[in-house]
Parts: C-alpha cells; sequence; structure tokens
C-alpha cells in the first residue's frame, strides 16, 4: 500500500528476475512512484481495471516483438540459396504459408495459432503482487478465470502476503493509525488533480478523509468515490460503493475469486505478519479448495521480510561473489518465486514437447480410431492399435494438478 518500483523488495526481486534472463516490469499504481495523478479516482484494493490495462498492452508489444523478429528472419532465409532459381519458388510457398500457417504474422491473428500450441509470443507472463498488489493480481486471476477471459499469455502467478480477507477494521492500533498516514500523504501529493473533482460531496468527503484517525474511518468516508469494475466482462467501470465500507472491503477480498484461478499460484505467508496473517488464516481454506494454488507459511518474515544471509565459505572468508559471514544480505521469498517460476517454464515446455507428439499420433486417428493397414500383421496387433487410439483420444486432460504435484 502507498509503495512503488523504488521499494527494496520490488528492486530485489526484479534483480533476481532479470539475473536469470528473464524481462522485469514493475507496476506503479495511479499516483505512486513519481507518476502524476491525471484522474480524480486514485487505485484502491478491489480495481483491476488498471492491472488488466497494463497486461494487454504487454500481451500486444510481446507479440509484435515476435512478429517482427518472423518477418526479418524469413527475409534473411529468402536470399539464401540461388536467388535465379529459387525466387518464384519461394514466393509462391510465402503466399501458400500465409493463407495455410495459422502463426505466419501477415495474419492479423496477433500471432496464435488455431490449435493452441503456441499459447503465448515472446514469452510467457507471470504476475507477482505484495501486500495490497497480492490481493490485486489474485482477484484478476479470479475474475479472468472464472469467465473464461485469462489471456493465453498468463502463465502463472506469486502473492505475498496476500490478506485474502479486506477489512480495515480488523487492523489493530497503531497501524490502523499508520496506514491512514500513508493514504493521506498519498492524497495530498495528488491534491493538485484531486481539487480539480466537482462531484457534489467530493471535496468534503476529501477533507473529512484526511481528518480520519484509523483507515477503517478513511475507508468508510471514501468509499462512495472510489473507481470499481464489474466482475464479470466486459468488467465496465463503475464508481463508488452505496453501501460504504463493508461494500467496499467485501468486493475488494481476493479470497472470493481465488477458487477460480486457473493457472498455478504461489502464496507466500509470514506466521508473524502482525498485519495480514490473521486475516490470510481465516480464508486459508478458499486456497485449499483450488489445487491449482500452493500456500507455503514460514515461522518468520514478518509482512514482506524474509531477508537472509548466505552463510559463510568454508574459509570463513567471503566467496568470490563477495557473500560472506557479513556481506550479500537477499530474500529468500525472491529466490523461492523464482524456482516456482523456473519449475513452472520448465513443465510447460515439457508439456509442449509433449502435445507435439499427441498431435502427431492424433493425425493418423480418423474418429477415434487409426487407420487399418494392411502389412501382413496379425489381427490381433492392430486392434490394440485401434483400442489405443480409442483410449488416447479420450482421456487426454488438462495437467495442471500433474504440475503442482511435480513441483
Amino acid at each position: 500500500m502507498n509503495n512503488d518500483s523504488s521499494f527494496g523488495y520490488i528492486r530485489s526481486m526484479m534483480r533476481t528476475a532479470t539475473s536469470r534472463g528473464w524481462m522485469a516490469c514493475a507496476i506503479n499504481m495511479r499516483g505512486q512512484g513519481g507518476v502524476e495523478l491525471t484522474t480524480p479516482r486514485a487505485y484502491n484494493a478491489g480495481f483491476t481495471g488498471d492491472l488488466r490495462g497494463v497486461i494487454l498492452q504487454l500481451e500486444k508489444r510481446l507479440v509484435r516483438s515476435t512478429t517482427t523478429e518472423r518477418r526479418s528472419g524469413r527475409r534473411r532465409s529468402d536470399t539464401r540459396g540461388n536467388a535465379n532459381e529459387n525466387k518464384n519458388k519461394n514466393e509462391n510457398e510465402n503466399d501458400a504459408t500465409k493463407s495455410a500457417n495459422p502463426t505466419n504474422p501477415d495474419n492479423n491473428n496477433d500471432g496464435y495459432d488455431d490449435d493452441d500450441d503456441v499459447i503465448h509470443q515472446g514469452g510467457p507472463i507471470f504476475l507477482l503482487g505484495y501486500s495490497l498488489g497480492a490481493n490485486i493480481i489474485t482477484k484478476y486471476l479470479g475474475e479472468e478465470s472464472l469467465h473464461g477471459t485469462l489471456p493465453k499469455c498468463i502463465a502463472g502467478g506469486a502473492a505475498m502476503g496476500n490478506p485474502l480477507h479486506i477489512h480495515s477494521g480488523s487492523i489493530a492500533f497503531p497501524w490502523n493509525m499508520v496506514l491512514a498516514a500513508g493514504i493521506k500523504r498519498s492524497i495530498l501529493q495528488n491534491y493538485k488533480t484531486l481539487k480539480q473533482f466537482r462531484e457534489p460531496g467530493y471535496q468534503t468527503a476529501v477533507k473529512k478523509a484526511l481528518m480520519s484517525p484509523t483507515i477503517a474511518q478513511l475507508d468508510d468516508t471514501f468509499s462512495r468515490y472510489l473507481i470499481r469494475n464489474e466482475g464479470k466482462p466486459p468488467y465496465e467501470m463503475k464508481l463508488g460503493y452505496d453501501g460504504g465500507g463493508e461494500e467496499y472491503w467485501r468486493d475488494a477480498s481476493s479470497h472470493r475469486y481465488v477458487a477460480h484461478v486457473s493457472v498455478p499460484l504461489l502464496k507466500i505467508s509470514a506466521q508473524d505478519d502482525f498485519l495480514v496473517f490473521g486475516q490470510f488464516a481465516k480464508k486459508l481454506n478458499y486456497c485449499l479448495e483450488n489445487p491449482n494454488v500452493i500456500v507455503v507459511k514460514t515461522r518468520c518474515g514478518g509482512h514482506l521480510g524474509w531477508q537472509e544471509s548466505p552463510p559463510p565459505s568454508p574459509s570463513g572468508n567471503c566467496d568470490n561473489k563477495g557473500r560472506g559471514l557479513f556481506g550479500g544480505s537477499g530474500s529468500w521469498s525472491d529466490v523461492a518465486v523464482a524456482d516456482f517460476i523456473e519449475a513452472l517454464l520448465q513443465i510447460r515446455e515439457e508439456d509442449r514437447e509433449e502435445k507435439k507428439k499427441k498431435k502427431r499420433m492424433m493425425e493418423r486417428v480418423v474418429g477415434g480410431y487409426y487407420h487399418d493397414v494392411d502389412d501382413g500383421g496379425d489381427d490381433d496387433e492392430s486392434t490394440t492399435i485401434r483400442n489405443e487410439g480409442h483410449a488416447l483420444n479420450n482421456s487426454y486432460s488438462p495437467r495442471q494438478p500433474k504440475i503442482l504435484s511435480r513441483l
């Protein structure tokens, strides 16, 4: 809450990701991280529209980047060999490929093929959220998965310190006042924009929010002017919670959506997290109902802590990487999340190879049975092949539970 991409735990996770050869992108929410607020609506715990827009933009950029690479690669291949002899042949092949190959970039299908073999272009996207951000990504994944609209580029996620159940009234002193102070600071930083909004009662609500001592009172005061979205396609934007804080907290709580998440999701929470673990533990059963969700509880770590120092080298001195008894503090959670993503990438690649193998086998099947080939073999062997083909055609199913059992 009120944090941005300049904070240490965000930068640490991004370093871990880039060190493994991945692209890392951090989102600064409305009015945070030095990003000027250009609308009278700030971010909140229940609005997933901004995250949805960012993901759609990233998906388009990845597809565009891959499409450009394919075009340049095809041009390079066309210049090989005897140009005079192969010119007409290559042109004919390219024209045929444009109409027959669904993954051809000139087909204007955003780079996806019809049989879903290429699930993503330019790399899958994994979502990682901390605290309030963890709640937002969990809610987003649940909304999209429930209605079958989750973009193909989303391959999984991780939620760190997610409260699951949002209710500001449950936050004890002094943290209820500390969190309220952070929101007030954000309001003052963006007051230049907020004061331009003339909706009846809005300016009065802003002043009352600034005078509210606790975050529960602040939420209840300002909830009628918060931005929100429908929980079903096309996820239309709406304004305000007429029911006040209670309606806002209920709509924002991600435990109502976590059971619908259709991609692998890692949730890590520390038992000594004074801020969210109590709420998390009460709604843990919603996570356990979903085979796609892995829950990790640690004995310590506090709220988004999990700092660790690497063990010293056998000599007691720093090793060649500068790590030693007093050097190189890092985050256990960074490595845990990165290992989770790496395992998913490996399993996805194995599944793609298996799917290609299955596709080649199924090309020989018509109506669930293999073609009989009269090669002089006995009838028993032919019958066995047909039965195997029928079983293969009817037993294949997604491997999500198997993915989690292999992690």
